[in-house]
């Protein structure tokens, strides 16, 4: 809504500057005009009719992103569907139309008050020009929403939106093989409110502490929490010393409602939903493969980054220990989960799985990520014996073998 409102009043000044400023032309250089167009009466006529076909056209030109969507209804989830009514190119041609309403309304306001009179020439081209540029940006409306809205495009855009939440994760601050237990009774800190936790706060967490104090975290990002919750426990708190509790509460960043901004894993399901939707609602393998090789290109991405949970450690002998993070081989099973099921009733759909998961395991091994490497296996395990139970055929099902590379 912000950025709407912003663009909003960029288009209205614009407008008002852009009108009165032929106006300055045709009354200061160009009075009386040099070639005339017509009177000042039918120019009048010309423009009220401008006014209100700008107007229409603009409303055109939302309504048919929302038809287009209206049209991909059968193939995304009501969730994943909000997310493309909002589009930077609907906005810029409001914004677009709305300048040129009022430059027009200008004109029309400040045209010279002699009915006979020859017609501002400027004015008058400008007023032609706007309302051109509108018919052909009614045409780009169309076209836009025909491709954004394409089912290869928009699972591609959910794809990149994952690797930017990626892009922003933070990095290691120090590698740990095992979290040590608390090491005294630890004191339990509550959630601050009721929301998703969108960010936890390890600096202001840290500047909480005393020194030599130790904090498990209980939560993670993603999770929806309330004030009766544990986020985290705090330990190894001398006599005395002073534990801002409200600091480390405060620390957890929560939201009404879920973002796929800040939040990778919702963003990756969002992803996934995608897939299984086609699978339950349309049995449309094709779409459901786009997801499956997209998703693929995800986790591939993710097994060579790594997700770092969130461990640090400062001069002064404050520690956080992150037991409850997310890391890569859970990822793999959320989304591996929420596809067997339903590709393990298809044959085509069960192969392309396999493949995916065949070349996750491979990266993985590359990487040296072995806990993701036995989670694969367990999960390849998984969808033969689903395909099995769903009555396969058993050529379909030597196939599906084959592309899990089981002999």
């Amino acid at each position: 809504m912000g950025e709407i409102t912003v663009a909003m009043v960029a288009a209205i000044a614009v407008g008002l500057g852009v009108g009165l400023a032929v106006l300055a032309v045709d009354t200061e250089w160009l009075s009386p005009p040099p070639i005339e167009l017509g009177t000042v009466a039918g120019a009048r006529v010309l423009l009220g009719s401008v006014i209100g076909g700008l107007i229409t056209v603009a409303v055109f030109g939302l309504w048919m992103r929302t038809v287009v969507i209206g049209l991909m209804a059968a193939h995304f989830s009501p969730r994943t569907l909000l997310i493309f009514l909002d589009d930077r190119f609907q906005r810029n041609l409001l914004a677009f139309m709305s300048a040129g309403v009022v430059a027009v309304l200008v004109i029309l306001l400040r045209m010279p008050a002699d009915e006979q009179a020859a017609a501002p020439l400027v004015s008058t081209v400008l007023v032609v020009v706007i309302a051109l540029a509108a018919m052909a940006g009614v045409l780009l409306a169309m076209q836009h929403a025909a491709q954004s809205l394409s089912l290869p495009e928009l699972v591609s855009r959910l794809a990149e939106d994952v690797l930017k939440v990626l892009d922003r994760h933070p990095e290691a601050r120090i590698e740990l093989t095992e979290v040590p237990p608390p090491l005294s009774e630890p004191r339990t800190v509550l959630a601050p409110g009721t929301g998703w936790i969108a960010r936890i706060d390890i600096p202001r967490m840290l500047s909480a502490l005393p020194s030599g104090g130790i904090v498990h975290l209980r939560c993670r990002v993603g999770e929806f929490v309330t004030p009766r919750r544990t986020v985290a426990l705090v330990s190894s708190i001398e006599d005395g010393a002073e534990v801002d509790f409200d600091g480390l509460a405060r620390a957890f960043n929560l939201a009404r409602t879920r973002s796929p901004d800040m939040n990778l894993v919702f963003a990756i399901s969002q992803l996934v939903d995608v897939g299984t939707f086609a699978l339950q609602a349309r049995a449309d393998t094709s779409t459901a493969h786009e997801v499956m090789v997209h998703l693929e290109a995800v986790l591939e991405e993710i097994i060579c980054r790594g997700l770092p949970r969130l461990h640090d450690k400062d001069s002064d002998g404050r520690c956080i220990y992150d037991e409850v993070g997310w890391d890569v081989a859970d990822v793999v099973q959320l989304c591996v989960e929420r596809l067997r099921d339903q590709a393990s009733r298809d044959p085509e759909a069960a192969r392309h799985l396999m493949h995916m998961l065949q070349r996750v395991s491979e990266v993985a091994e590359e990487c040296g990520v072995f806990t993701v490497v036995s989670e694969v296996k367990c999960q390849v395990e998984m969808v033969q014996a689903l395909a099995k139970a769903n009555g396969m055929l058993p050529h379909d099902y030597q196939r599906l073998e084959r592309e899990a590379g089981i002999s």
